[in-house]
């Protein structure tokens, strides 16, 4: 065991070492960006399997994507063999809570009121359901977006926040709309017996809460917790990470405060700055050295980051040679800065520098791709978009998972209808037909498919004392829709996926959607039959399983999870979001400018005394800094599109951290100097707030922490106003809602808008 344990820790730095063999009780790692922080996770797990004999299946190891869990597992096999790590759990927060739902059927359903069959909506699924929810609550969809009210239940559910609970808190009008949403949201999600993302988490902690025993079964298992990434942690994460360590009291978390930078989905911070408060016997553990990056882009890093207050005081460095100087560009306007970008890849690429792949274009917002990819396409230079839309996300991919989906799930009333609605087994089911489907349905308390079922059943049918009261055509396509799905459900007991696709296309008819032979219908099919090919992969697992593990493992899948690693020499365009975890030898970072990094409203909250959006802001920045390997550009265009005009740009803030002699910047007319990132920078700084509170328990809740309370101006009929986004205009109408003001105001330039006084910020003109 001895030598075993020589190899494990061999190639190891002494941080890493003692991250590895420090075992028992609370350890926080924190571990700057290219520090090795996987090796660490990965060594530490072998070590505990290897040289202390734990059993695996007494190790959980939690991450936030499965392609971080893919990669930890592949180097744990590596490192002792897979049939050695068999029975290590590992994979993301939302997979254990999948887990652990899957694997207590009889309490979920008892206690939680969710059947074993239960699907996982998407992002499509969920904001489809928010906007029948706001329908279904009585409010105009146009008036109140779905979106943002789908957005606020889930902050409530993120911070444990039940739609009661929520109700008993809310101080606003808005508030008391989100309510009514998210109580017709939580009943549509329960009637579908389906769950959403954030149920994942927050469903397991009222499991455990409601029966303690369950709790206590999975605390005694799992010896060893590894959480990776705890800076992304939000309070069900916490909570869950912490419920599950109280019995052995092994919580191993690693992370970088620095790298922060999902606050906008609630991830908390504190969670990481708090560790040793929240556990005071924690051991501390740096991981400063970078093995990632040249020694002038870890400068650069390094400096950025110490403008910010919350974080933990500590300095990366690295033995890496200097590299050559970060490359900062100003461009007349962004169809130049794309232009310069092309062309600069195109020079590395030619000059033998660089292949396609090793080159990522990262950017704050999403907009910004299209005149990127504009650029690109009038070159031979391959690229692809992350983030754009998911293969699971495709219209006609969807229509054929939703038959599965129902075929699964017969209580999928979304699935049913886009079903009716979008194949041509649907035709002649209009909406009336199906009103009276689901009154059918509900009087006698049965899944809405039943409908169709009991009429392709016909009096036969021992279940059927009463069929609903169709009209001729509709009883005709309900029968026809019945006997479809009554086909496929039988179908789906006894042959495998693929040949239950093959089924599902033809008994829909959807394969003759796409005999039209033009372009569009050919690249479709393409699309569905790479869906069956997918299927394929579950060709060894039992049908009466597969059905159910195909679905929950897309469900799951995200943007970064689906990236793959040979790029096939492409250039990468991503959001500076989407590429945290992720590192390429030549990185551009493009719009580093006032308005996009930092986002324009984090430069709001900064102007009224809120400076913590600021700082997540030049996180993020950090992140794409600290991606880079050996060639770093960074671009800011002095004038820029927005809304429809140019606007003038400014160099970024963040520029002004980085030290002259690490630069060699370009300006507009070509002319090349050494330094210069002060120069070019605005001067725009504040105050930061003070440090957090130390507990949960002490820690502001959702009410706490919404938009501060702004005192509003006495608005007046007549009055001119501006408006960040809208500029200038003129009010005309102004009606009190309770705590708030909605105020209606024709724009110079955008026409006329309503807005929330509490939420507009106007600013009186005249």
């Amino acid at each position: 065991m001895v030598n075993q344990a020589h190899r494990l820790l061999d190639g190891l730095n002494p941080g890493q070492q003692r991250a590895v063999m420090t075992t028992e009780g609370p350890v926080l790692v924190v571990a700057g960006p290219g520090s090795g922080k996987t090796r660490v996770l990965t060594h530490r797990i072998a070590y505990l399997i290897e040289e202390l004999n734990v059993s695996p299946d007494s190790i959980l190891a939690m991450t936030f994507t499965n392609k971080a869990a893919r990669e930890m597992r592949e180097r744990i096999d590596r490192l002792i063999s897979r049939d050695t790590a068999a029975g290590l759990v590992m994979g993301t927060f939302h997979s254990l809570g999948v887990r652990i739902l899957r694997q207590n059927p009889g309490v979920v359903a008892d206690r939680l009121g969710l059947l074993p069959n239960f699907l996982i909506y998407d992002d499509g699924d969920q904001l489809e359901l928010a906007k029948r929810s706001t329908a279904a609550a009585g409010l105009d969809p146009k008036q109140v977006p779905a979106r943002r009210m789908l957005s606020r239940i889930s902050a409530a559910k993120s911070q444990l926040i039940s739609a009661q609970e929520l109700a008993e808190t809310s101080a606003t009008y808005d508030d008391e709309l989100v309510v009514r949403v998210y109580q017709e949201y939580e009943r549509a999600l329960r009637a579908a017996n389906a769950v959403d993302f954030d149920d994942l988490l927050g469903l397991p902690i009222r499991l455990f809460d409601s029966d303690h025993a369950v709790l206590e079964r999975y605390q005694r298992r799992f010896r060893y917790i590894l959480v990776d990434e705890y800076q992304d942690t939000n309070r069900v994460q916490y909570v869950l990470a912490t419920a599950l360590s109280g019995y052995w009291n092994n919580l191993f978390v690693v992370g970088d405060p620095d790298q922060s930078i999902y606050g906008w989905r609630q991830a908390d911070i504190r969670n990481i700055l708090d560790f040793e408060k929240d556990f005071p016997t924690a051991e501390l553990v740096h991981l400063e050295l970078n093995y990632r990056s040249t020694s002038r882009i870890v400068q650069a890093a390094d400096r950025l980051i110490r403008d910010n207050e919350q974080r933990i005081e500590r300095t990366i460095r690295t033995e890496n040679g200097e590299g050559e100087p970060i490359v900062l560009r100003e461009l007349a306007d962004q169809n130049h800065e794309a232009q310069f970008v092309v062309s600069e890849i195109r020079r590395l690429i030619n000059t033998g520098r660089a292949r396609g792949e090793d080159v990522a274009i990262m950017y704050r917002t999403t907009a910004q791709s299209r005149v990127l990819e504009e650029a690109f396409r009038v070159t031979d230079i391959p690229y692809r978009i992350v983030g754009g839309v998911r293969f699971y996300e495709r219209k006609e991919v969807r229509d054929v998972l939703a038959v599965l989906r129902l075929i699964h799930n017969p209580q999928d009333r979304l699935s049913l209808e886009r079903i009716i609605d979008n194949m041509p087994l649907g035709r002649g089911f209009g909406p009336k037909a199906l009103e009276t489907a689901v009154t059918w349905a509900a009087l006698h308390r049965r899944p809405i498919v039943d409908a169709f079922l009991v009429m392709a059943a016909g009096s036969t049918d021992p279940l059927d004392s009463s069929r609903p009261d169709f009209s001729n055509a509709g009883a005709s396509a309900a029968t026809r829709i019945g006997t479809a799905l009554a086909f496929l459900r039988e179908r789906a007991r006894t042959v495998s996926l693929a040949e239950l696709f093959d089924s599902v296309v033809e008994k829909t008819g959807y394969r003759d959607s796409f005999n039209q032979g033009t372009e569009d219908d050919l690249q479709r099919w393409a699309n569905i039959l790479e869906l069956r090919a997918d299927l394929e992969r579950y060709e060894t697992v039992e049908p009466s399983e597969a059905l159910s593990a195909y679905l929950e493992q897309i469900s799951l899948i995200a943007d970064v999870d689906a990236m793959n690693d040979q790029a096939q020499d492409q250039v990468t365009l991503i959001t500076l979001h989407s590429a945290k975890g992720l590192e390429f030898p030549v990185v551009f970072i493009t719009g580093v400018e006032e308005g996009l990094l930092p986002i324009s409203r984090a430069i709001e909250a900064e102007a009224i005394g809120d400076s913590l959006p600021l700082e997540e802001e030049r996180r993020l920045m950090y992140v794409g800094v600290t991606r880079a390997k050996t060639l770093l550009y960074l671009s800011y265009a002095a004038n820029r599109m927005s809304y429809g005009r140019f606007q003038s740009g400014v160099a970024s803030r963040f520029l002004q951290a980085i030290p002259a002699e690490l630069v060699r910047s370009v300006t507009r007319g070509g002319q090349s100097r050494g330094g210069g990132a002060g120069r070019m920078a605005s001067s725009v700084s504040g105050p930061l707030s003070s440090r957090v509170a130390s507990t949960w328990n002490d820690r502001p809740g959702l009410a706490d922490t919404a938009a501060p309370v702004v005192e509003l101006p006495d608005y007046q009929t007549g009055q001119r106003v501006f408006h960040a986004k809208f500029g200038e205009g003129v009010v005309a109408e102004v009606v009190p809602r309770r705590d708030d003001v909605e105020i209606s105001v024709m724009f110079d330039r955008h026409g006329r808008k309503r807005l929330m006084g509490t939420l507009a910020r106007l600013e009186v003109l005249s």
